[in-house]
Order: C-alpha cells, then structure tokens, then sequence
C-alpha cells in the first residue's frame, strides 16, 4: 500500500513532465536558412523568396525537421564549454542562490547530448547535482516557489512537488500541525 501512492505520485509528476516536454517542443527557436527557400510553408505562416542567412523564430519541432533537411541550423548555441564552466562556478561559489538558465535548459541539452563529450557531460551533472541541492535546501525551508529566483521549468515542477510534499510531511509530524 505504501509503494502504490509513491507509484501515484511518481506517475503524476511524469504526466507533468511530458506536458513540460510539449510546451518545449512548440517554443520558438531563432533559426537561420543555409540556402535560399522559394517557399517556406509552416503551419500558421508561409515564408517566401527567403535568402540564405535570413533569421527564422520557428517552432522547435518544425525547426528540427528542417534541420535534418539541411535546410537552417540554430541561431543560437545552447551548450558552450565556457560558459557551462562559469555557471558551475558560480553555482558553486554562490550557495544561496540558483544561476539564471534558460527556461527548458535541462531539454536544450539533452537534445545535444551526443554531441557532448565526456568532460561536458560530468560539468553538466555537476551544474544538476549543485543545483538539486539547492532546490532541496529551499523547500525544505518551505520558502514560497514565488521568491524562487532563476528556477528552470523543469525544476519549477520538481521544486513545487517537493515542497508540497514537505509541508504535508511536517503537518503530520509536528505537534504545532507544521506552524
């Protein structure tokens, strides 16, 4: 009995997870045209005599399919060594706050992940398992999800289900009812 209402609310935070995944997938991403397009038909938008080197914001997944068609790459890259170096240290160095990141930053690197080597990928863990602990650090101080600064989505959904399952934990263990 125990495990089936872990199971329930494990399964409840995938459901919002794979809703998390289809607001990612229909964000617009800044794309430019690696040869000239004639015409360009998308749902609700129809480009024509395009150059090569015109900028797009088109939806993610129309620009994924365009991109294995060789016809416009990303405007912008997601995954900088460099940069990824920084925000580990200022992950690090600043323990009481979380690093501005881009809003589905978890998603934008696993859709790079096998262009990422080794090295990369550890930094990258280490930027999660920094973060997590900070994440767990302020539920655990019940600290509103309003005065979370610089959360991902992905991690507005993890911080929301922890803290709510704390604040129901320490209602039923506290003798003042969790005041």
């Amino acid at each position: 009995m125990k495990k089936m209402g872990v199971e329930t609310v494990i399964e409840e935070f995938r459901k919002q997870l794979k809703i998390i995944d289809l607001e990612y997938e229909n964000i617009e991403k800044k794309t430019v045209l690696l040869r000239d397009v004639q015409r360009l038909v998308l749902p609700g938008q129809v480009f024509e005599n395009l150059r090569r080197g015109t900028t797009l914001m088109i939806n993610k997944w129309a620009a994924a399919k365009l991109q294995e068609a060789g016809i416009i790459e990303y405007g912008e890259k997601i995954i900088d060594l460099k940069n990824l170096v920084q925000l580990e240290w200022k992950e690090k160095n600043n323990p009481g706050e979380l690093q501005e990141l881009p809003k589905y930053f978890y998603l934008m690197v696993k859709d790079d992940v096998e262009k990422l080597d080794q090295n990369t990928k550890n930094i990258i863990m280490d930027i999660i398992s920094l973060r997590l602990n900070k994440i767990l650090g302020f539920a655990s101080k019940r600290v509103s999800i309003d005065l979370v600064e610089n959360l991902t989505r992905e991690e507005e959904l993890l911080y929301d289900t922890i803290r709510r399952i704390i604040e129901e934990w320490i209602r039923y263990v506290s003798p003042a009812g969790g005041r």
